[in-house]
């Protein structure tokens, strides 16, 4: 049965969008446009590059850490969620990575998507923190970087909560199983190193906004550190698909005391998610259509002597046992 258009967000979308693009004529964006500065915007395009290479390793680190993936498997759960999260509200289909794996390893992909994405929330949440010491005077501040300190210790203990939680569910056999791998796979040790490539891909995705915006407004990365985390926050609402027109529109608001002209900031929130939204979606939509399509090009005869040990059904019982030939991922060991 086919799922009902969701025409509240669609028309929401649609209706933040031209209040936008209402208030900010087309002659400054393209005035923007024409300013434009190359240099800052082959940066920012390596920073995502930069990006996206540290978010597969950490998301590959942390699959190879509980079961037998491959890297080819691990790429295309993350760039399938990143599709997903183009056409979802707010991007939460990324978290359904889980469905681009057999049945029988959901569980454990599920968990450890909530994990990656709950590292990325607390990075987020650290960038907050930073922000708080140009946007408010030091005490409140300094409160702020308080509670961020009390959500330490929950995000690094996250195995040992799982792990609590597998034995209160021991009747479920099938979930107790999966914590229990999951929680044995994630020791504590290992949750500083994930912490710092979450901190890391943080850096990196502040850096790229902040060279977009220098490629269409001289400004410092101050300005950045203040106002980037919220425009992620109101971006990732699920008010709009992709969050297409709230960020914007948040931008040209959280901008404009930092002497930013609206149209540079729109511009700016526009390219952010050419780079960081939409790219990763198209590559993740083509590699779902091309792997859908080997089994086409390569003819029937060809498929059946070469067969592809990555990609079963989808509901198939029977976990796959790898052949000799099989080039496996090491799991990453903590450094």
């Amino acid at each position: 049965m086919a799922r009902p258009i969701p025409w509240r967000q669609v028309v929401l979308s649609v209706g933040v969008a031209v209040v936008t693009l209402r208030r900010i004529s087309f002659a400054d964006l393209r005035a923007a446009f024409g300013n434009l500065d190359v240099e800052s915007l082959f940066l920012a395009a390596f920073c995502v590059l930069a990006l996206m290479v540290l978010r597969a390793h950490k998301w590959h680190c942390l699959m190879a850490a509980v079961g037998n993936f491959r890297l080819r498997q691990s790429l295309r759960t993350l760039l399938g969620g990143c599709a997903l999260g183009l056409i979802t509200p707010g991007r939460i289909g990324e978290l359904g990575r889980c469905i681009f794996v057999r049945k029988h390893q959901r569980t454990q992909v599920a968990l450890l998507t909530f994990f990656d994405r709950t590292m990325d929330l607390w990075a987020l949440l650290t960038l907050v923190g930073a922000s708080l010491f140009l946007l408010v005077p030091n005490p409140a501040a300094i409160f702020g970087v308080a509670i961020w300190l009390a959500l330490l210790p929950v995000l690094l203990g996250f195995p040992g909560i799982l792990a609590h939680f597998s034995k209160g569910v021991q009747r479920l056999r099938h979930l107790h199983g999966h914590l229990a791998e999951v929680a044995s796979g994630l020791p504590p040790a290992r949750m500083p190193r994930y912490a710092i490539m979450s901190l890391g891909a943080m850096g990196l995705e502040l850096s790229a906004f902040f060279f977009l915006l220098r490629a269409f407004c001289p400004t410092g990365f101050a300005t950045a550190v203040a106002t980037y985390p919220y425009i992620a926050v109101a971006g990732d609402l699920p008010l709009s698909f992709g969050g297409v027109g709230v960020r914007e529109g948040a931008a040209a608001l959280l901008l404009s005391p930092y002497a930013v002209p609206p149209g540079a900031a729109v511009d700016a929130a526009l390219l952010w998610f050419v780079f960081g939204i939409l790219f990763p979606a198209v590559l993740g939509i083509a590699w779902l259509v091309v792997e859908k399509l080997e089994p086409i090009l390569h003819g029937p005869d060809n498929q059946a002597s070469k067969p592809d040990p990555t990609w079963g059904p989808m509901d198939s019982a029977h976990p796959h046992t790898p052949i000799p030939s099989d080039s496996v991922a090491p799991p990453c060991e903590a450094g």
